[in-house]
């Protein structure tokens, strides 16, 4: 038996934001780990910085790597996407 179900666009609301930019600056302070994201030529975003409180998850070329190893390569980025929750516009992840 088949069925078919249909829901209005309004029935969903996206959980988190992808934004694509072409290069980032990472902020990063080890003491309050808190740190910082400044974007460069990105006609979609709100802000030139996004923060995040709790170390986002990176992925380089479909693996995942370490937050430090990151930290030493960010620059390498070419047109990284943010992912950021929807609420406070936080990193969650980064991908590049």
């Amino acid at each position: 038996m088949f069925g078919c179900f249909r829901l209005s666009h309004g029935d969903f609301s996206a959980l988190d934001t992808a934004i694509e930019t072409t290069g980032i600056k990472v902020e990063y302070n080890a003491a309050s780990r808190i740190g910082s994201i400044h974007v460069y030529s990105c006609e979609q975003c709100t802000k030139s910085n996004y923060s995040f409180i709790n170390k986002p998850i990176i992925i380089k070329k479909g693996n995942v790597i370490t937050f430090e190893v990151f930290l030493s390569d960010f620059w390498n980025a070419k047109y990284p996407t943010l992912i950021l929750d929807n609420k406070e516009l936080n990193v969650l992840k980064v991908i590049y």
